[in-house]
């Protein structure tokens, strides 16, 4: 089945939450049927819908948090909420239930699947929750964040690494007289040039960041150029390449920390998930919009969660694989 559209995972979401809650009007029954049999890439989404609202369903219609300890993920600390009274049980599962597989039938079917291409592509590669150091071939060594693969390419001419996720700190064997060959990272389109010896490269979404720690090195990006000299850094996405000041809190996962400075909570949320394999998933807009600081250690993300739920007053629902705030 071929990826689906964003908007198409909405309105099937929405159609299997309303059927899910009482039965259609003919006027209704008639449109639902009309956009499902206009294109079998809606009928597949609204079986996946029906599918996540099932899956919904076989939690207790109550406060979320009412479900025993049992049932929730260990790493998750449950809620003491009241339990709401019969009458209001409904609309308060309602509430939730539909935000939540909007979200989740929304999501790219990428998010939904396993990473085993890196893993297959890759070189080297770390699990979530994962930091390692590797040594290449020439004697550079790498350190690999959570969830951070590469793909190595060296050969007479050159040595190149692709940074296909994640984060990755490259110390790197200079040119000399024993090693004439560049060093390069190629990462969403822009290459790294290492002129020096120390220098990282971030991939986020269709960019990267880039950092440089000793020396210097020189970032090209469709056909733009920058030499970025020691404590500097730049950054290339969506066919612009500029410099940026280098933040400590960058390289804090070095040293088993996770510092967020006045982020949105989306960014912050992307950067937890990096650590751990509980996905958590914001639901409410407006929550993912609102700042937030504070510092986490990497081995106890769900802390990290914890601490953000309470920052924004928000609730909680746990289910396989993923975490829900709304």
């Amino acid at each position: 089945m071929s990826q689906l559209s964003e908007a198409i995972r909405q309105q099937a979401a929405l159609w299997a939450v309303k059927m899910a809650e009482r039965s259609l009007t003919d006027d209704e029954e008639r449109a639902m049927v009309a956009w499902r049999d206009a294109d079998p890439q809606h009928a597949d989404a609204l079986i996946q819908a029906q599918q996540l609202w099932l899956m919904l369903g076989t939690l207790p219609r109550s406060a979320p948090a009412a479900c025993g300890a049992d049932t929730l993920s260990p790493t998750v600390v449950p809620l003491p909420l009241p339990v709401p009274p019969a009458a209001s049980a409904r609309p308060r599962w309602r509430h939730w239930a539909t935000a939540a597989v909007v979200v989740l039938a929304s999501l790219p079917v990428l998010l939904m699947l396993p990473d085993a291409w890196l893993r297959w592509q890759a070189d080297y590669y770390t699990a979530a929750g994962e930091i390692r150091q590797v040594t290449l071939p020439d004697g550079s060594r790498v350190d690999l964040d959570s969830r951070s693969a590469i793909e190595l390419h060296f050969n007479a001419k050159e040595r190149r690494v692709t940074l296909l996720s994640g984060h990755a700190w490259f110390t790197v064997a200079p040119v000399g007289a024993s090693e004439m060959r560049p060093f390069r990272v190629e990462a969403n389109g822009g290459i790294t040039q290492a002129l020096g010896t120390q220098f990282s490269v971030d991939i986020d979404g269709s960019g990267a960041d880039v950092a440089v720690h000793e020396h210097s090195v020189r970032v090209s990006y469709k056909g733009q150029s920058l030499v970025l000299a020691e404590r500097q850094g730049a950054r290339y996405a969506d066919n612009s390449l500029t410099r940026r000041p280098v933040s400590p809190a960058q390289f804090a996962w070095r040293r088993g920390w996770l510092i967020i400075d006045k982020q949105p909570v989306s960014e912050a949320v992307a950067q937890i998930n990096r650590y751990q394999n509980q996905t958590v998933i914001v639901v409410n807009p407006t929550l993912r919009k609102r700042t937030v600081s504070g510092a986490f250690a990497l081995k106890q993300p769900e802390r990290a969660v914890e601490t953000l739920r309470q920052t924004l007053g928000a609730k909680q629902v746990t289910l396989p694989g993923m975490t829900l705030l709304y």
